[in-house]
């Protein structure tokens, strides 16, 4: 008898028929962009020759390179254009894509000169937000309830290093941007970063490591984390548990519960909003290592502002947690009113119920000789007459509260023009005259324009003017 041949089982770790969405920044590309598509090490001269090509056509330009997914032969892909960085950067998009920790900015490793600097960080911002900036409707399970803190967050890894990692030209500053291989993610990356970056004012001006990662991560932040829009999201929610309870909407016990989350969730958020600020902080600390002629680039007041910022959001999600709190504070006293009122109709039944008892008392007199049929006729109506109220009493009061407080709540929908969209400076409801809105874009140029026209900005503290002025 012929032996059955065994399949083999193929492992759930086996990425062998996966691949890798490559994008790398270009002012040629109609989409700011050029990608490919690497399904495995075979695919590295082709990446090659994409950074190759992009290098010796905008040599001043950074070197922006957006990988969305992991592969664990990604490290052979990025030695064909990187250094002998890539086994940290395929490491990097690792805790990307399979962790849910983040990561201060902090130099990759501690020798040489140029030092590498990677961060992970979670932006956030409201869930619907990503998908009406992508022009798709949110999923139904976003429109109600309370959202899943991690629909809020927008994982991104990014590494930087300002000199020595291009195999092609070691003067061109590299940074590379991990997404998870999300829709939003992509429609983000294709239609949004590339674009966002290239506008900005400072995105070929040269600078260190150090004004390099702070320039990258703000921007990045800047494109996706809006706390405004979450904030806006929670003043809503506050007024839809208001209207609750005022209109006396479900149970108490059910609003309270629902208001007791909603506490946990700003809990949750600050917990994300102390780590921007902590981040920023950090990076506002290299500020001490930047000469006092280039302390001058707006850069560093971006960074201010943004801490400032933080600082004050921080202070609003205070404020609406101690609302939260007072309407559940609120409630308890409401209920305390209730079964007050509950005590009083008590007595009011009790007091009805005296002459019964008066009538109880006459029929132990011994000294009276009624009929003993007198005695029966007396007693069944008032057993009756308990029984039934003992039964209808509390029937009849969940009837009662049934028509006073409905068992569907009051919903506010969020509406799409109350929320800032992905690289828009306002919401589509503010209508700024004369405004040519030109995004969330902090151009140096516009804010530092009369004052300080003519002062020079950061400059590579080893590389002259003329050496860029050549190039």
């Amino acid at each position: 008898m012929a032996r059955r041949q065994r399949t083999h089982r193929r492992r759930s770790w086996d990425f062998r028929d996966h691949s890798i969405a490559v994008r790398v920044g270009s002012r040629r590309s109609q989409q700011s962009f050029h990608g490919i598509t690497v399904s495995g090490p075979r695919d590295s001269p082709r990446l090659a020759r994409l950074i190759a090509d992009q290098v010796r056509a905008f040599p001043r330009d950074p070197l922006v390179i957006a990988i969305n997914g992991y592969q664990p032969w990604l490290e052979q892909i990025l030695s064909s254009c990187i250094q002998d960085y890539w086994a940290a950067i395929s490491e990097l998009d690792r805790q990307v894509q399979f962790s849910s920790t983040m990561q201060f900015p902090e130099r990759a490793s501690q020798r040489g000169h140029d030092v590498p600097w990677t961060f992970v960080l979670d932006q956030m911002n409201v869930p619907q937000v990503y998908y009406w900036s992508a022009n798709t409707d949110p999923p139904d399970s976003e429109d109600f309830g309370l959202p899943n803190i991690e629909h809020y967050r927008f994982r991104v890894g990014a590494w930087e290093c300002g000199r020595g990692a291009c195999r092609f030209d070691g003067d061109v500053p590299v940074a590379i941007i991990f997404t998870r291989p999300t829709p939003v993610a992509e429609y983000v990356v294709t239609e949004l970063l590339f674009d966002y970056l290239f506008k900005d004012g400072d995105f070929d001006q040269p600078r260190e490591d150090e004004e390099g990662i702070c320039w990258l991560f703000s921007r990045l932040y800047w494109l996706l984390t809006d706390w405004q829009n979450i904030i806006t999201e929670i003043v809503t929610r506050l007024d839809e548990a208001e209207a609750n309870s005022h209109s006396r909407h479900l149970s108490v016990k059910t609003r309270t519960r629902l208001m007791h989350n909603e506490v946990d969730r700003l809990y949750e958020l600050k917990e994300y909003l102390h780590f921007h600020t902590r981040a920023f902080k950090k990076l506002q600390r290299l500020k001490d290592d930047v000469p006092k002629r280039e302390q001058k680039d707006p850069l560093w007041t971006d960074m201010d502002d943004a801490v400032e910022d933080l600082e004050q959001y921080d202070t609003t999600l205070d404020s609406l947690k101690e609302r939260f709190n007072n309407l559940i504070e609120l409630e308890f006293n409401i209920q305390n009113a209730v079964q007050a009122d509950n005590s009083q109709f008590l007595s009011i039944v009790a007091t009805i119920f005296l002459p019964v008892s008066y009538l109880a008392s006459l029929f132990g007199i011994t000294t009276i000789t009624w009929p003993a049929i007198w005695y029966l006729w007396a007693a069944i109506p008032i057993v009756v007459t308990s029984i039934a109220f003992a039964l209808l009493f509390p029937w009849s009061l969940r009837q009662i509260q049934k028509r006073m407080y409905p068992i569907d709540a009051i919903r506010l929908r969020l509406q799409p023009q109350s929320f800032t969209m992905l690289g828009d400076e306002l919401p589509d409801s503010v209508d700024v005259p004369g405004s040519t809105r030109h995004g969330k874009m902090r151009r140096a140029t516009q804010r530092f324009s009369g004052a300080n026209e003519g002062k020079g900005r950061s400059r590579s503290r080893r590389n002259s003017n003329e050496k860029f002025e050549e190039g």
